[in-house]
C-alpha cells in the first residue's frame, strides 16, 4: 500500500513538472482590440506580456496544475493589483493557446486573456 501511495506521488509531482515545462520559453503572439499586437512569453519561473518593441507591459508570476493556470501580476504599467489572481481553464492545441476564465476580479486581464494567442517561433 504504502508503495502504491509513493508512486501515485512520484507521477502527480513528474505530471506538475512536465505541464509546467511545455509553456516554459515559448512566446505567443496576439491581436488585441483597442490595443494591437501584444506578446505573451513564459519565462522558468514568471511570464511577460510586451508590445513588438519590446517594452514590457506587465510582469508576473503563473502556476500551472493539469489545465488550470493560474496568473498573479506583479509589476508593469498595465498589471492588476498583486493581490488579485486569476484563475484560467487553458487549452494548447497546434500551437494555439486560448483561456477561459474560471475566476478573475481583473477586467483588463480577462480580455486579454479572451484572445486567441499563436506561438511565434
Amino acid at each position: 500500500m504504502k508503495t502504491k501511495v509513493l508512486l501515485l506521488i512520484l507521477f502527480s509531482i513528474m505530471m506538475s513538472v512536465s505541464v509546467s515545462a511545455q509553456f516554459q520559453g515559448k512566446k505567443f503572439s496576439a491581436n488585441l482590440d483597442g490595443i494591437g499586437k501584444i506578446n505573451l512569453e513564459f519565462k522558468e519561473e514568471f511570464y511577460e506580456l510586451s508590445t513588438p518593441a519590446a517594452v514590457v507591459v506587465v510582469k508576473g508570476n503563473y502556476k500551472i496544475e493539469e489545465k488550470k493556470i493560474t496568473f498573479n501580476d506583479t509589476e508593469g504599467p498595465i498589471a492588476c493589483q498583486k493581490s488579485v489572481n486569476g484563475e484560467y481553464e487553458f487549452l494548447y492545441k497546434d500551437g494555439v493557446l486560448s483561456f477561459k476564465v474560471i475566476q478573475d476580479a481583473c477586467p483588463g486581464r480577462k480580455s486579454i486573456a479572451s484572445a486567441e494567442w499563436k506561438e511565434v517561433e
